[in-house]
């Protein structure tokens, strides 16, 4: 059954086969980014593996290393998308197994900082034409609770990194504490993400324009990185841009960062209650220009990013995200669910 360019009964196969094969719901995701000019790099998809399953990605995202608005998105205006499109996709998959077919479907993602570099997030959600208000909660529900990206973002990560050079620097960021219980935004992010069809979505933020999409192994049309392919392109840039790269010029060797994770499909396709949904065993690698050197120039960048950046930090702690849904143009209310999943998924991740 198809609907809304959603493959009801390709997603039903699939959960079908993950829970008998947990082997085969592994996705591992990967990307390099490299410097271009000064403060721009671009950032490479790597290939899939889904399973025993090697899938390519040939896909490039030019990407700012650092804060701001300009030509390019900018490591968190990149958080924004992935989170924008990975619940658009869970919200249309929800809606479509309910048999709607939405003219709308807007995710708005927002993003605000303190003055101690804390955030929180929330996003709103616009649907238009044919859709209950029974069903749009219940879409609601499924991407606060599945989504892989809402749940990266939701609960607490271990970030660990690598410098390559002679002698290997390994590094892990745990999550910080949280914040004070009076927050003060001073400064606020916003992107907005339209569905277009199936998990093909379109995006801007801070007026630049991105989109995403997902491969056929997993019902996209493959036009597009991925939303997760773009939580670790946030990741990549970041910590790029904290080396103070350069770039090459021809035939000279450049520095990359190189980031990857791994998510259980089983979480967001099968709804196991073992499984956590969001992204996982995140790894950051920095291999400098030249990796003879001893690292300790190159480790000192990466632990000043540990401390300090902001993508990193949105990946790493736990953020309760707050969702607003309108629909049909009036707001409507949505229960407040306690995260009961948050330690049982950290604990799982410890001992992963």
């Amino acid at each position: 059954m198809m609907l809304n360019g959603v493959d009801l009964r390709a997603r039903q196969s699939l959960a079908e086969q993950i829970g008998e094969d947990s082997w085969e719901a592994q996705l591992s995701v990967g990307v390099a980014a490299r410097p271009v000019t000064a403060g721009h790099c671009r950032v490479h998809t790597e290939p899939m593996r889904l399973g025993s399953t090697r899938v390519a990605r040939a896909f490039g995202i030019d990407q700012r290393c650092g804060s701001g608005t300009g030509d390019h998105l900018d490591p968190v205006g990149s958080l924004l998308v992935a989170l924008g499109a990975s619940v658009a996709d869970r919200v249309v998959t929800e809606l479509s197994g309910a048999g709607c077919g939405p003219e709308l479907l807007e995710v708005l993602p927002c993003a605000e900082f303190a003055a101690d570099g804390s955030a929180r997030l929330s996003y709103g959600i616009r649907l238009d034409g044919g859709v209950s208000t029974g069903q749009a909660r219940r879409a609601v529900a499924a991407a606060r609770a599945r989504d892989s990206v809402h749940r990266t973002l939701e609960e607490p990560n271990d970030i660990k990194a690598v410098v390559q050079t002679a002698q290997d620097v390994h590094l892990l960021s745990r999550p910080g504490p949280a914040g004070a219980a009076e927050f003060t935004a001073v400064r606020r992010r916003t992107a907005q993400v339209r569905w277009e069809v199936g998990t093909h979505v379109i995006a801007e933020a801070d007026g630049v324009h991105a989109e995403s999409d997902q491969p056929k192994q997993l019902f996209g049309a493959d036009l597009a990185p991925s939303a997760q392919e773009y939580v670790l392109a946030a990741l990549a840039a970041e910590a790029l841009g904290f080396t103070d790269p350069r770039a090459a010029a021809p035939g000279e060797a450049s520095a990359s960062v190189h980031a990857s994770g791994r998510i259980d499909l089983r979480g967001p396709y099968s709804s196991s209650p073992d499984a956590p949904a969001g992204l996982r065993n995140v790894l950051v690698q920095l291999l400098p220009a030249d990796p003879t050197e001893e690292g300790g120039t190159a480790a000192g960048a990466i632990h000043r990013w540990l401390d300090g950046g902001a993508a990193l930090r949105l990946v790493r702690d736990a953020h309760p995200i707050e969702v607003r849904l309108v629909l049909d143009g009036a707001p409507v209310p949505v229960p407040h669910t306690e995260n009961h999943r948050m330690n049982d998924t950290k604990e799982h991740h410890r001992a992963s």
